[in-house]
């Protein structure tokens, strides 16, 4: 019997301790994972996150689980709602405005104290004041044309030429990044009389204002439209994918917008230093590599693009990226909803 009572009590202490490795095992797998929001654009196969999860995941203990963000906004609502039971590691895909209106809304970790490259100047300066937020990529903002265009557009007033009346596809700036961009770009450049008189004057040039970058830039594709407003990397895209070289990004008289991309790791964080961990590989040459040739967008480390295509790129004179507050963006929106209400559109 006291031999028996000894086995038993072996056995039991075997499994208990058999089950309680297998739960610490199953909760150090779990650790290891880095959950990661980012666009559809950025995870589906086509996109960057799948090279950039095999690299990672080849070269770190950890992990890399992408989630969907359909909407910046509402994903970074979604994570304020939640608060601490958040599973955001780190979010991807947030713009200069996000980081002025949307990021507000959240405690941030600090990264930009211990994530240091050696970065492109643009880029070096647009994060001169920036303590928790990366930047990943970036492009100048523009307008795309065809090399075949019988109009001639190297200044916002020759948007307004006859030939080009219902021919331009943009973006509406309540709903597309892009399409605030160039609002913001109107305004920064002229005075507000003459911004709202360019304005009333371009709204009856425009095909029509798409809610998205996409849905304007498929309209110039099939050639709806003759101009779009776009990025001054569209063109190397038809070069590399489609081995078609006739579309051109237009350098103006008045220096160009730039949009830049930035990473946050949420305070809530659960892996945050995998979180931490990720962002400082997404500097690396590697990973910057993938970024532009899958993102379509320049590197922020200096010499990457050097002896690609993407080093054809004419990056032309820029404005210094700025951080709007909510008030003067907010201004901005409601004069344009104003002039497209009274223009009967």
């Amino acid at each position: 019997m006291k031999h028996f009572i000894i086995f038993m009590v072996l056995i039991f202490s075997g499994l208990s301790f058999f089950y309680y490795h297998k739960e610490d095992k199953a909760q150090m797998i779990e650790d290891r994972t880095i959950r990661i929001y980012a666009s559809s654009s950025f995870i589906a196969k086509w996109g960057p996150g799948p090279a950039l999860k095999e690299l990672f995941e080849k070269q770190n203990i950890f992990k890399i689980e992408f989630l969907e963000s359909p909407d910046i906004a509402m994903t970074l609502q979604k994570i304020s709602f939640e608060n601490k039971n958040s599973t955001a590691d780190l979010v991807l895909g947030l713009d200069q405005f996000d980081l002025s209106r949307q990021a507000t809304k959240i405690e941030w970790q600090p990264i930009t104290q211990t994530i240091t490259a050696d970065y492109v100047p643009d880029i070096e300066r647009a994060l001169k004041n920036q303590t928790r937020f990366m930047a990943y990529d970036w492009a100048p903002m523009t307008f795309v044309g065809r090399q075949d265009m019988s109009v001639q557009v190297n200044q916002l007033e020759d948007l307004l030429k006859p030939e080009l009346k219902g021919r331009i596809a943009l973006q509406d700036p309540r709903t597309s990044s892009p399409g605030l961009q160039m609002l913001i770009w109107i305004f920064e450049t002229k005075p507000t009389e003459q911004a709202i008189v360019f304005l009333k004057a371009l709204m009856k040039q425009a095909h029509s204002f798409s809610s998205s970058w996409s849905g304007a830039y498929g309209l110039f594709k099939n050639r709806q439209a003759d101009l779009v407003f776009s990025y001054v990397t569209s063109p190397i895209y038809h070069v590399v994918e489609e081995k078609d070289s006739t579309f051109v990004s237009l350098e103006m008289k008045e220096a160009l917008p730039l949009q830049v991309e930035f990473a946050g790791i949420p305070a809530t964080c659960k892996n945050c230093q995998g979180a931490e961990q990720f962002l400082r590989f997404m500097l690396t040459r590697e990973a910057q590599k993938i970024i532009m040739a899958k993102n379509y967008m320049l590197p922020v480390v200096e010499r990457v693009k050097d002896a690609t295509e993407f080093d054809a790129i004419k990056v032309y004179r820029t404005v210094p990226v700025k951080f709007y507050d909510q008030d003067r963006i907010d201004k901005w929106i409601n004069q344009w909803t104003e002039i497209r209400k009274n223009e009967g559109l």
